[in-house]
């Protein structure tokens, strides 16, 4: 048995595929398999995955298209290795990235270990590290609980989790297999649910037995802000809907809804309508005003929206927090339109200068 499976979603990325299953095959932990799974390229992804075939760790599997979330469940139904890692093919990781991840879960038994990484932005070639900010005299179990939290729904001003970059990211920890397979972690069809990873890793922070926290960043995230915040997602509150709607079914089934849901509602306000309602703004967005409006209005009608404008959550947060939810309290179309498409022209202009 491998002591690290690693899992690859290979889609149209024939521009950065070698540089990450090199950085994998380059790990000092040489006993691991590499499962590179090619989800209907239509690039040169596959042959480039092909090419490292002649590696008796390598696994190169080809499937019909399916989307990340189903790629990944793909890889591990067929994992053999002790331990879960996954790399998304346009990133790469650091030599001593397995060796030091797979020591730590050892030592502790652990089910799941996470790290931090640098982020490599493509505009600017600034890479910067990105931790999460744990208290060095809590526990592992305090730090979980911590995390946990973040997870589910943001802290109020003054915290220094509020800057915390892809918490929720699948590749960002290294997981049992055989606990992982267990407690049957699925990641679901992200193009149904956004954030695809978020629910699962969620899951596997509050089902975790023992949970251990790498200091090193050793994973390398291509980070392109301008794509990011300017791309624009159709149907994109329904989707983040459907994702604040899993984690609401585990909650309530692990009997921890109640604990955690003026959290959890502060996620719908600040993680799904916000970003939403950014979104109709995007300059890639086809609709005229009209079609945006309704857009608009489209989110605002979310019935689980105005159950979350009613909690006064946010209230207690800094001037952004409030701002947000006075805006989405009004339930005003009009209102609402006004303040994104001014405050989405601010934020594209000071993006674009970057």
């Amino acid at each position: 048995m491998p002591k690290v499976s690693v899992i690859v979603p290979v889609y149209n990325v024939e521009a950065y595929l070698d540089q990450c299953v090199k950085s994998i095959l380059s790990q000092t932990l040489e006993d691991i398999e590499v499962l590179l799974i090619n989800d209907a390229s239509t690039d040169g992804s596959l042959e480039i995955a092909r090419s490292y075939e002649n590696d008796a760790r390598v696994r190169v599997l080809d499937k019909p298209h399916g989307g990340l979330g189903d790629t990944r469940n793909y890889g591990v139904a067929r994992a053999t290795g002790e331990y879960l890692a996954f790399v998304d093919s346009d990133d790469w990781v650091d030599p001593e990235m397995l060796e030091t991840v797979y020591a730590a879960a050892k030592e502790h038994s652990a089910d799941l270990v996470v790290f931090n990484y640098m982020r490599e932005n493509l505009i600017d070639g600034e890479s910067r590290a990105c931790s999460v900010p744990l208290q060095a005299s809590g526990s592992d179990e305090e730090r979980n609980r911590a995390l946990l939290e973040e997870l589910i729904g943001p802290s109020v001003s003054g915290s220094p989790w509020r800057t915390t970059e892809m918490l929720g990211c699948a590749w960002r920890r290294l997981y049992r297999r055989e606990w992982f397979v267990e407690n049957h972690l699925l990641y679901p069809n992200e193009q149904e649910v956004m954030l695809e990873d978020l629910p699962v890793s969620i899951m596997a922070h509050a089902l975790a037995e023992k949970i251990v926290f790498a200091k090193g960043a050793y994973y390398h995230y291509r980070y392109n802000p301008v794509s990011l915040s300017t791309r624009y997602r159709p149907h994109k509150m329904e989707m983040l809907t459907k994702c604040f709607q899993l984690v609401q079914k585990f909650l309530k089934k692990q009997k921890l809804y109640e604990q955690y849901r003026e959290r959890h509602l502060a996620w719908l306000l600040r993680n799904a309508a916000h970003s939403a309602l950014v979104n109709c703004f995007s300059p890639h967005n086809p609709a005229d005003s009209k079609q945006r409006k309704a857009e608009v209005q489209e989110i605002l009608n979310t019935p689980l929206l105005k159950e979350a404008a009613a909690s006064n959550y946010l209230a207690e947060g800094n001037r952004s927090d409030r701002l947000l939810l006075r805006v989405i309290r009004t339930g005003n179309p009009a209102v609402v339109y006004a303040f994104y498409r001014f405050y989405t022209h601010m934020l594209f202009r000071d993006t674009q200068k970057k």
